[in-house]
């Protein structure tokens, strides 16, 4: 009894504030003549106090700064949360003769001999990115742009190619081929049908630019086919 009055758990009770993602570290020591027993940490008080770490169990954020000490029962909580706020304090307990760990709050049937004051821990809900993310952010940013200039350079070289070959369409729609169908000086199918017609205009003619004469007319040759008169 003399050596538990003697012992002493010492916990710094200052505010701490860390922005989320970033390494928090609480510190606890003991000194003195400390009865055989376990250090333990917990977040919040009373019955809903919540176990942050203990020597038995499995937490994967938690670590020990000094693992294997016996007087310091430092911890170092990574990748901090929002949820990780509030108020954590390290508590010292005694070993009842043929006790179990059990329950999740840490107690079992040790006997709780010493609490921390607590420390306030703030967590700030923005994430730092670390230099890796704002490496592979600035990559990504990179290859986006250049994917949209490759798309913009690929579109306005279509779309000369598109109206370059709509001119030349035009082009050759509009060029004058010659006229090879009948003037209005060619004979009609009610003429004599014992006259041929042989229609005598040079073909380079037909692709001279028609004049300003008020008609044209076309040369012909009739010839006059007479049936034979039997003497």
């Amino acid at each position: 009894a003399g050596g538990a009055e003697e012992f002493q758990l010492l916990q710094p009770q200052d505010p701490v504030w860390v922005s989320a993602g970033e390494n928090l570290t609480l510190t606890c020591s003991v000194t003195g003549l400390a009865p055989a027993g376990p250090v333990k940490w917990f977040k919040g008080s009373g019955g809903d106090r919540q176990l942050v770490y203990a020597q038995a169990g499995s937490f994967p954020r938690v670590t020990r700064a000094a693992s294997g000490s016996d007087t310091d029962f430092t911890i170092r909580i990574s990748d901090t949360r929002p949820a990780d706020a509030g108020t954590y304090r390290c508590v010292k307990f005694k070993k009842v003769s043929g006790a179990r760990e059990e329950d999740k709050k840490g107690s079992g049937s040790d006997e709780e001999i010493r609490s921390g004051v607590g420390t306030a821990v703030t967590v700030s809900g923005f994430i730092f990115p670390d230099r890796h993310q704002v490496a592979v952010s600035a990559a990504a940013g990179a290859v986006c742009v250049l994917l949209v200039v490759l798309v913009l350079v690929s579109t306005y070289f279509f779309v000369r190619k598109k109206r370059g070959e709509c001119s030349i369409s035009t082009s050759l729609s509009q060029t004058p081929f010659p006229d090879t169908t009948r003037t209005q000086s060619q004979p009609s199918d009610d003429k004599d049908p014992d006259v041929l017609y042989a229609d005598l205009q040079h073909p380079a003619r037909l692709q001279q630019p028609k004049q300003s004469a008020p008609e044209e007319h076309s040369e012909y040759a009739a010839i006059k086919v007479t049936p034979a008169i039997a003497t």
